[in-house]
């Protein structure tokens, strides 16, 4: 009886977690060569990819196609007859995934959302690239960078003010592009957390869950290096999450993001490396989802940290997960 019941929990687990599943992607496939290693990337990669992807259950494809530059503008490589052509390949082979391009920045860097010429241009050319291309929407991943000492914030947009630049950029893109998929990555916004970026507060995560289709919480970097806090911090978050799935305008799914990546040593202090390990992520995940809403979905999906690190092995291990 109980081996009954346990089967039946994974069963309703795995039929009501992770069906919105999205993976970060490098821009090799919008050039066509690897903008590292210069290798060209063939028709065959992206049609592998396709694969992958379709296999995996992969449904949102955030291919890298920026960064914003210095005057808001996006590279020119974004709108290129490559990534058009790339785009047909996914299509034709995986029609059910949504291409959305991976656009942003780093504030002070690259990005200035308190200036208004920025901003129309990078409007613009966003409005552009939803227009011109076959994709779905936009994936936005906009980040204000605290480690290691990030010189370029030094005499510029704080970070107190950043989040009001950031929420008010989330709100002019709707406007923008009221019928387009619009999706947005933060890092995680528990309690316990310390990332090396900027913390969003759940107040403006709020704020912009009326603005976007989907935001993706990235439940590593956190800095989370104790089992218990760390199991913790991801009940918090899933709280977090169920708290604004209640909000009367709220239009968002939300995602939680786990991480697959070399271990960089400016890092450590942040990447959960004790925790980098799937099955007990994902472990975690399934028994405090469980014990939380048993009968009904609360996390939308996994965001996968990075698909050109995770190997055959890794799919393997998060595939159960991801159906």
């Amino acid at each position: 009886m109980k081996i009954i019941i346990s089967v039946l929990a994974l069963f309703l687990f795995f039929n009501l977690f992770a069906k919105e599943n999205a993976t970060w992607i490098k821009s090799t496939y919008f050039r066509g060569y690897d903008p590292i290693t210069k290798k060209l990337h063939s028709t065959k990669d992206v049609e592998q990819l396709a694969i992958r992807l379709k296999t995996n259950n992969i449904k949102y494809a955030y291919i890298f196609a920026g960064p914003y530059q210095k005057d808001g503008r996006l590279p020119d490589y974004a709108f290129s007859k490559k990534a058009k052509e790339s785009i047909l390949i996914f299509k034709k082979i995986y029609p059910e995934v949504k291409i959305l391009p991976w656009i942003g920045g780093v504030q002070n860097k690259t990005v200035f959302l308190e200036r208004k010429e920025w901003v129309k241009n990078a409007i613009f050319d966003t409005v552009k690239l939803v227009k011109n291309m076959l994709i779905d929407g936009i994936h936005l991943d906009l980040e204000y960078v605290l480690y290691p000492g990030a010189k370029f914030n030094d005499n510029k947009l704080s970070a107190e003010n950043y989040s009001r630049y950031w929420v008010l950029f989330h709100k002019e893109l709707r406007l923008a592009l009221p019928e387009s998929f619009i999706s947005s990555v933060v890092v995680s916004t528990v309690s316990g957390a310390k990332p090396w970026k900027h913390k969003h507060t759940l107040d403006e995560i709020k704020e912009i869950s009326s603005s976007v289709d989907q935001t993706s919480f990235m439940f590593y970097e956190t800095g989370l290096m104790d089992l218990k806090n760390y199991s913790d911090n991801l009940k918090e978050q899933i709280i977090m999450i169920k708290e604004l799935k209640s909000l009367p305008a709220n239009r968002s799914q939300y995602l939680i993001g786990v991480g697959i990546f070399n271990e960089e040593q400016n890092l450590k202090g942040y990447r959960d490396l004790g925790f980098k390990n799937l099955p007990l992520t994902l472990g975690l995940l399934q028994k405090i989802e469980n014990n939380t809403e048993p009968q009904k979905a609360i996390v939308d999906g996994l965001a996968i940290f990075c698909e050109w690190m995770t190997t055959e092995r890794e799919w393997v291990q998060l595939r159960s997960y991801l159906k």
